[in-house]
C-alpha cells in the first residue's frame, strides 16, 4: 500500500507541474496548485497517520476479568432469551434423560474421569467434587452440569437422534454453568471459565486453526470494539488462559468430508473445556474415519419413556385434565409400544402435541398406523394451529393460512437449496437478480438529482448532477461494503473510527468519484482547475466516509447476539446517522472546495473566506440530502426491501418480510438465534418444503 501511495503522489505532482508550466499565466496557476496542496497535503498526511495507527491494547489481569464478565453477561442475555422463546423454562421442560453411550463415540469412562492418567488435566470447578465412572452411567439434564464441571478430561460428547432434545439440553447446561459462575465472588469467579455456545458452521479446519477461528468468532459475536485486532487479542488471551469453555453444536450440519477433519482438529487443538453435540449417525461416521475425541465422556440422550410423556402432557393442562387429554394420556400409558407412544418419545413431538392441539380437541388414536404417520401429522398441524384465529390467547393474524403456507414454503425451499438452517434477512437479496434493484435505485435518485440540477442551474447542471448521482448509487450498490450485512451502532470510541480498511475503501471510492466529477466539471466549464477540484473533493469525501463508517459498531452476522428486528432497526438508525454525519462533513468539504475554486479562478485570493462561506451555504442542503440518499440506497435494509418487492411480484414473500417472519416467530413457527431466524426445528423446515413443493414451485402464480 505504501508503494501505491507513492505512485499516486508522484502522478499528482507530475500533473501539477505540467499544469503550471503549460499555463499561460504561471503565477496564477502556481497559486492555484499551492492552494490545493495546502488542503491535500495535511489531509493526506492525517489519513496516512490514521490508517497506520494501531490501537493500544491493555491485557492486564483486571482487563481480562472485566472482559470475561462482560462476555458472560452477553452470553447469558442471549441464551436466556432463547430458553424463554423455546419454552425451556415455562412450562416445565420435557424430562430428558441420558446414559453412557454403548456406541463407539468416545473412549473409556476411566480416561474421562482421570483414573490412571497420572496427572490432573482439569480440576473440578469451585464447589464441585470429583466424579467417578459410576456418575457417568445415567442421569438427567440437571446432572450434566456436575459432569461438565468435574470431568478430569474436560471433554463431553452428547449424541442423540433428531428431535431428541440436544439443543435444549445444552442451553440448560450453559445457563446452569453461567449461574454457578455468577454466584461466586469476584476473585473465585475469575478462575471459572465462561461457557459459550457456538455452531460449527463456517469453520473449515483445513484452512483455519481452531484457536484462530474461536478468537475471530467470539470477537465478532460478542465484543463491542470495532477493531477486531484489539478484540481478537483479548479473546485470544481469554482462550489461552482457559477462561472460556466452548460448547459446539452442529457437527452433523457441516459437510460430510469436513467432519472427520474437524473432529481430529478438536482432539489435537482444544486445550479448554469442550462440549460437542451431534446426531448419532454422523458422529459414528466421523469417529470411524478420525477416531474419537480423546478422553471424552460419550453421553447418549434417551427416548422419552411413555410414563414421562404421559406425565408431561398431564402437567401441561389444567387440573383435572379435559376428557380428550385424559384419553390420550391413558392410551400412552396402556400402549407404550403403540404408534402414538413411540412417536411421542422425543421432546420435539411432545411439544408439537402440546402446541397444536387445544384442550377441547380430541386426538384420533386409531387413525395412524405407525410413528412416522403420527410425526408427519403433528408437523403438518403446526401452521394451521399457528394461524388459527379462534385459538385462545393468540391475536388475529394479518396473514391467512394460505399465505403463510406458500411464503414459508418458498423460504424453506430457498434455505434447503442453500443447505442452510439459518434465515438471515439481509441475505434475502441473493434470491433475486441484483440489476433490477440497482437500475431502479440509480434511475430514481438520478432523475431526482437531475431535476434539482436543472431547476438550479440549467440543463448542463442537471445532466452532470444526474450522472454523478447515478454513478454514486451504482458504486454504492455494486461495491459498497455496508450492504453486505447490517451495520450496528455502538459506543463511540476514538479507536473505533480509525480502521484501515474503512479509509482504504473510502479513499479509493472517493478518488474514483472525484475523478468522474472533475471530468464532468472540466467538460462543462472548460477549465482544468475543475478537474483538480473534483479530485480533491472526492479524496477528502473518501476520508470523511472512512470516519463515518467508524460509527458502525460492527457488521452483524448470523451469530451476533441481537434479535432480527433490533438488527433491522439498528441498520436503519446507522443509515440515518451516517447520512447526516457524512452530509454535514461532506458539505463542509465540498463548500470549501467550491469557494476555493471560485476565488482562485477569478484571481481574488483575499476573498477566500467569503468563498468558503458561500460554498458551504450553497452545498450544505444538497450535500446533506445527497448523503442521506446514498446512505439509504447503500444500506442492507434498502436492498432487502427491494428484494421483498421482487419476491412479492411472484407471490413468494410479503413486502414487509421481517414483520411477517417476526409474526411467525411469535406463533412459534420460527425461532431466532441472534439476528437470524430459524424454523422451530430442522424437521419442520423440511416438512414445510415438502408440502409446498408437492403442489407448487417457486415463481408460480397463486
Amino acid at each position: 500500500m505504501v508503494i501505491v501511495g507513492l505512485l499516486i503522489i508522484a502522478v499528482v505532482v507530475f500533473v501539477a507541474l505540467a499544469f503550471v508550466f503549460r499555463s499561460h499565466d504561471r503565477d496564477s496557476a502556481a497559486t492555484l496548485v499551492q492552494g490545493i496542496a495546502a488542503v491535500v497535503v495535511p489531509a493526506a498526511s492525517g489519513a496516512l497517520f490514521l490508517t497506520n495507527r494501531r490501537p493500544r491494547t491493555a491485557h492486564t489481569e483486571l482487563a481480562l476479568r472485566d472482559f470475561a464478565d462482560e462476555l458472560a453477561e452477553r452470553v447469558k442475555a442471549q441464551w436466556s432469551a432463547a430458553a424463554s422463546e423455546r419454552r425451556l423454562i415455562h412450562p416445565s421442560p420435557v424430562p430428558v434423560r441420558w446414559r453412557w453411550s454403548s456406541l463407539p463415540v468416545s473412549g473409556p469412562a476411566t480416561d474421562a474421569v482421570g483414573i490412571g492418567t497420572g496427572s490432573s488435566r482439569f480440576g473440578p470447578l469451585l464447589g464441585l467434587d470429583p466424579i467417578t465412572p459410576a456418575d457417568l452411567e445415567s442421569g438427567g439434564v440437571r446432572d450434566l452440569f456436575r459432569l461438565y464441571g468435574a470431568l478430569d478430561s474436560g471433554r463431553m460428547v452428547i449424541v442423540g437422534a433428531g428431535g431428541a432434545g440436544k439443543s435444549g439440553a445444552v442451553i440448560r447446561l450453559l445457563l446452569d454453568a453461567l449461574a454457578h459462575r455468577e454466584a461466586l465472588e469476584a476473585g473465585a469467579r475469575a478462575r471459572v471459565p465462561v461457557p459459550v455456545l457456538l455452531t460449527l458452521s463456517g469453520w473449515d479446519p483445513r484452512k483455519q486453526r481452531l484457536h484462530d477461528w474461536l478468537a475471530t468468532r467470539l470477537a465478532t459475536d460478542y465484543m463491542f470494539r470495532k477493531s477486531e485486532e484489539h478484540a481478537g487479542g483479548v479473546v485470544s488471551r481469554l482462550i489461552g488462559a482457559g477462561r472460556v469453555a466452548v460448547f459446539l453444536d452442529g457437527l452433523d450440519e457441516i459437510p460430510e468430508a469436513v467432519r472427520p477433519v474437524a473432529l481430529r482438529a478438536l482432539d489435537e487443538q482444544a486445550n479448554f473445556r469442550l462440549v460437542l453435540l451431534s446426531r448419532v449417525g454422523e458422529l459414528l461416521t466421523a469417529v470411524a474415519a478420525a477416531g474419537p475425541l480423546s478422553g471424552s465422556a460419550g453421553l447418549e440422550l434417551l427416548p422419552v419413556s411413555a410414563e414421562d410423556a404421559a406425565e408431561y402432557l398431564t402437567r401441561c393442562q389444567a387440573q383435572p385434565p379435559p376428557d380428550a387429554w385424559r384419553g390420550l394420556v391413558q392410551h400412552i400409558r396402556m400402549n407404550p409400544l403403540g404408534a402414538v407412544a413411540q412417536a411421542l418419545d422425543t421432546p420435539l413431538m411432545l411439544t408439537l402435541m402440546r402446541d397444536t392441539y387445544r384442550a377441547d380437541q380430541r386426538f384420533d388414536l386409531e387413525r395412524f398406523a405407525d410413528r412416522a404417520a403420527v410425526e408427519d401429522h403433528l408437523l403438518d398441524r403446526v401452521l394451521p394451529a399457528a394461524y388459527d384465529d379462534d385459538r385462545l390467547g393468540q391475536p388475529r393474524s394479518r396473514y391467512s393460512l394460505g399465505q403463510a403456507e406458500r411464503w414459508l414454503g418458498v423460504i424453506a425451499h430457498r434455505m434447503n437449496s442453500e443447505g442452510s438452517r439459518d434465515l438471515a434477512w439481509w441475505q434475502v437479496p441473493r434470491w433475486r437478480s441484483a440489476w433490477p434493484r440497482t437500475a431502479a435505485s440509480c434511475l430514481c435518485l438520478g432523475v431526482l438529482a437531475g431535476a434539482a440540477g436543472f431547476f438550479w442551474a440549467g440543463p448542463a447542471a442537471g445532466l452532470i448532477a444526474g450522472a454523478v448521482v447515478g454513478l454514486s448509487v451504482t458504486m454504492s450498490l455494486t461495491y459498497g461494503r455496508a450492504g453486505d450485512s447490517p451495520q450496528l451502532l455502538g459506543r463511540l470510541q476514538w479507536r473505533d473510527f480509525v480502521v484501515r480498511e474503512n479509509f482504504l475503501f473510502g479513499i479509493a471510492g472517493g478518488g474514483a468519484l472525484g475523478l468522474a466529477l472533475g471530468v464532468a466539471l472540466l467538460l462543462a466549464h472548460g477549465r482544468v482547475v475543475m478537474l483538480f477540484g473534483g479530485l480533491v473533493f472526492g479524496l477528502l469525501a473518501g476520508v470523511v466516509g472512512g470516519f463515518v463508517t467508524g460509527l458502525s459498531n460492527r457488521s452483524a452476522d448470523s451469530r451476533t447476539p441481537i434479535d432480527p428486528v433490533s438488527c433491522w432497526r439498528q441498520d436503519r438508525q446507522y443509515t440515518l446517522t451516517a447520512g447526516i454525519a457524512g452530509g454535514l462533513a461532506g458539505s463542509l468539504i465540498g463548500g470549501s472546495c467550491l469557494g476555493l475554486l471560485a476565488e482562485l479562478t477569478d484571481h481574488r485570493i483575499f476573498g477566500l473566506i467569503d468563498g468558503f462561506l458561500s460554498g458551504i451555504a450553497l452545498v450544505t442542503v444538497g450535500g446533506l440530502l445527497l448523503s442521506l440518499a446514498l446512505s439509504l440506497v447503500g444500506s442492507v435494509t434498502w436492498r432487502a426491501f427491494l428484494a421483498s418487492l421482487q419476491l412479492r411480484r411472484r407471490n413468494e414473500a410479503p413486502v414487509r418480510l421481517v414483520k411477517f417472519l417476526s409474526d411467525a416467530r411469535e406463533r412459534h413457527v420460527l425461532r431466532t438465534v441472534g439476528p437470524v431466524f430459524q424454523f422451530r426445528h430442522a424437521r419442520l423446515q423440511d416438512r414445510v418444503e415438502e408440502a409446498f413443493t408437492a403442489g407448487n414451485r417457486p415463481g408460480a402464480d397463486g
